[in-house]
């Protein structure tokens, strides 16, 4: 179980690594980071309640993106691609792996929190540097940091459990 919660960290940060530096993470780092986090839900809380949150976490970001789509093909006024020039694809397979591990609720919650702290991260970062060349903002990398200090805190304090929602009823 150790193991597996050492390979998650480890998978996140070069994810976090990858993408800060190069803008741009390796496609493999998804699956991978997906089958062993599902791996460990697997062994908390069984096969089950692991395929039902990660079908609740999927189907929450796919009712985002087709939000998000619509949005854009709106106010285009024609049809888009998101992943041409509005999202990466690293962005979309990361946030499709973390249901996998993440309860409904705290992938929600997470979801919600990271995107506020990138925002405010890139506000932060634009302001400091003034007008940049690469407007892109490393999001998968900034949500796969963002959620290694998350699982770090719930090691040292367990009473806040990433993969359950059990916490909502104390």
């Amino acid at each position: 179980m150790v193991l597996l919660q050492v390979v998650m960290l480890l998978c996140l940060a070069f994810i976090c690594y990858q993408d800060l530096v190069y803008r741009a993470v390796y496609w493999l780092c998804f699956p991978v980071l997906a089958a062993v986090m599902f791996m460990s839900k697997y062994n908390l809380k069984g096969l089950q309640e692991a395929f039902i949150n990660a079908t609740y976490g999927i189907s929450f970001l796919m009712v985002q993106l087709l939000i998000l789509w619509s949005y854009f093909s709106i106010k285009n006024k024609k049809v888009i691609n998101l992943t041409n020039d509005y999202l990466g694809w690293g962005d979309v397979l990361f946030l499709a792996a973390i249901p996998f591990y993440l309860s409904p609720v705290n992938y929600i919650l997470f979801y919600v929190i990271s995107l506020i702290a990138v925002l405010l991260y890139t506000i932060v970062v634009a302001s400091l540097k003034g007008k940049t060349n690469n407007p892109h903002i490393p999001l998968a990398g900034l949500q796969a940091g963002l959620l290694v200090l998350v699982m770090l805190v719930d090691f040292v304090s367990p009473k806040f459990m990433l993969y359950d929602d059990s916490w909502l009823y104390f």
